[in-house]
């Protein structure tokens, strides 16, 4: 049995802090596809890429990413970009670049492949897409949401702007994330739903970690 774990769900539903806690007491590697879409989309936006440019990119070896328990890191040109990922203007730039169907099929077999080279203990992939078209036969599925409103609360305190400005972001990000023409963000088959807005991280964590533990016949 493959050791794969892919973690889907709304933006701001709390996928990477679950991925997080989850790969740190599993021992597992953890990729944020979130990282390798902002990645591209950043660089894109820095070099000036038209599509083609972006299809060589791909796989060319001025990017990589590197693999832990507690983040994915992208680099660029053998500089760590991760931390410029996360500024505010990435976050449409990223959803703009995600949306394109010929980006996201070139981008398949590339998420695939860590779990290639990264699957000694275990790999969880969070994003909008691991459980039904990357990893759609991984053994243990998650779909995590939680309130519109709890959602913009927690991005405007990462973004330090108002719940309002992010709010109306976060309504076109989720339409847009929803209804591409592939791909779309939608609950997989066979998934464990789980709603983060009245629960805790650490309780998301201890409720997958035992259906890990049960389906994986991993040890406590």
């Amino acid at each position: 049995m493959k050791k794969i774990i892919t973690i889907d769900g709304l933006a701001s539903s709390g996928k990477s802090t679950l991925s997080r806690l989850l790969a740190k007491k599993l021992n597992w590697s953890w990729l944020s596809t979130g990282v390798l879409y902002r990645g591209m989309a950043y660089v894109g936006a820095k070099e000036g890429f038209t599509e083609q440019d972006y299809l060589n990119f791909f796989r060319s070896k001025d990017w990589h990413i590197e693999l832990t328990e507690l983040r994915s890191f992208f680099f660029y040109k053998g500089e760590d970009i991760s931390l410029k990922l996360y500024e505010g203007k990435i976050d449409d730039q990223a959803s703009l670049f995600s949306a394109k169907a010929v980006f996201r099929k070139a981008l398949i077999p590339i998420q695939r492949d860590f779990y290639r080279f990264n699957s000694k203990k275990g790999l969880i992939l969070e994003g909008r897409d691991c459980g039904t078209v990357i990893f759609p036969s991984a053994p243990l599925k998650v779909f995590l949401s939680a309130g519109e409103n709890i959602r913009a609360e927690r991005r405007a305190k990462d973004r330090d702007q108002t719940r309002k400005i992010v709010l109306q972001a976060q309504r076109k990000r989720d339409l847009r994330d929803q209804n591409r023409s592939f791909a779309p963000l939608i609950r997989p088959k066979n998934c464990l739903y789980l709603d983060s807005s009245e629960k805790k991280s650490e309780e998301l964590t201890d409720i997958v970690y035992k259906e890990a533990q049960k389906i994986f016949s991993l040890k406590a």
